[in-house]
């Protein structure tokens, strides 16, 4: 029923079904209700629900498969994802984490898709080896003492004393109890901090950058942790921006170039803005880098008025 100048029509059941039809060739699938409504020119969904004793009775009766009223995700913009998460974990997901870092799908989707309902078979089929099954810890006993986890002793200091990682997050890392971690650290000698997130000592170029962001009254927080995984030298909170200080020789070191990669990664994903400074621009013209900063702070934030900063 539809009314016109006050006057109650009643629109055919055939005006009906050709006009859904006309709404699905312009969408290219089955409009759902809401899409109806928002396109047709005659009738409502709710009338042709009332009419057809229900929606999917009256898509039936259009000639339309009831279940195809989503937009089929292409199995290329499923590849992508599935792959953009890769290089953001650096491993094969999970299905769990796949759904946790997901911006489109899930993981049902890409294993019906792609391993028919398998997530092992969707990653082979994918070109991936599927990630590894967890097993269980065996209980403690005799054998408690045996090492079961190969832990390389320069890579914990490099991870414990260079990247800046806490013990909970180089098990994370490693995929092993950080009570293992605690236990290889302090057999290698490695002296375990009781507070991680107590100040570190300084170095010279992030002394330099942040006296010039104080001289600036740029607020700003150092050494500040990002999600218990990382550690990053200055962090403007307002706008998300975060400021590393590289040094010329460890960050130039392949292995410290590939972590650089994956923490940048991670920091992008989670919607940060990310500057690098290496240790020889601070010492050359510290003042030229901060100046960068308020560039991008400026792009992100437009209406924040610059403050008057002594000898500008």
């Amino acid at each position: 029923m539809t009314s016109h100048q006050g006057i109650s029509v009643e629109i055919p059941r055939k005006i009906l079904i050709d006009e859904v039809r006309r709404v699905a060739h312009q969408l290219s699938k089955p409009p759902t209700m809401a899409e109806f409504d928002c396109y047709s020119k005659v009738g409502r969904s709710g009338t042709c629900s009332k009419k057809f004793h229900g929606w999917r009775q009256f898509l039936i009766q259009a000639g339309f498969n009831p279940d195809a009223t989503r937009s089929r995700m292409p199995h290329e913009e499923l590849e992508n994802e599935f792959r953009r998460i890769c290089d953001l974990l650096g491993h094969t997901p999970t299905s769990e984490e796949f759904n946790k870092y997901k911006r489109m799908g899930s993981s049902s989707t890409i294993a019906l898709r792609f391993g028919k309902g398998s997530w092992t078979e969707a990653c082979k089929a994918l070109g991936y080896l599927p990630p590894p099954k967890h097993t269980p810890t065996p209980p403690g006993g005799w054998n408690k003492g045996i090492d079961r986890v190969k832990l390389d002793k320069d890579k914990l200091r490099f991870m414990y004393e260079v990247e800046g990682l806490s013990a909970s997050a180089i098990a994370v890392q490693l995929k092993c109890g950080i009570g293992t971690v605690l236990r290889r650290m302090r057999r290698a000698g490695i002296e375990v901090k009781r507070h991680y997130y107590q100040q570190q000592q300084e170095t010279t170029p992030e002394s330099l950058l942040y006296a010039e962001l104080e001289r600036r009254r740029i607020p700003f927080m150092k050494q500040q942790p990002i999600d218990g995984l990382y550690v990053v030298d200055a962090l403007i909170p307002g706008a998300q921006i975060v400021i590393e200080c590289d040094g010329d020789y460890w960050h130039g070191l392949p292995d410290m170039q590939k972590r650089d990669k994956r923490k940048d990664t991670y920091l992008k994903a989670r919607h940060y803005h990310v500057l690098h400074f290496r240790e020889s621009e601070l010492k050359a013209n510290v003042q030229a880098c901060v100046d960068a900063v308020e560039d991008e702070w400026d792009r992100i934030r437009p209406r924040r008025t610059k403050p008057n900063a002594p000898g500008y």
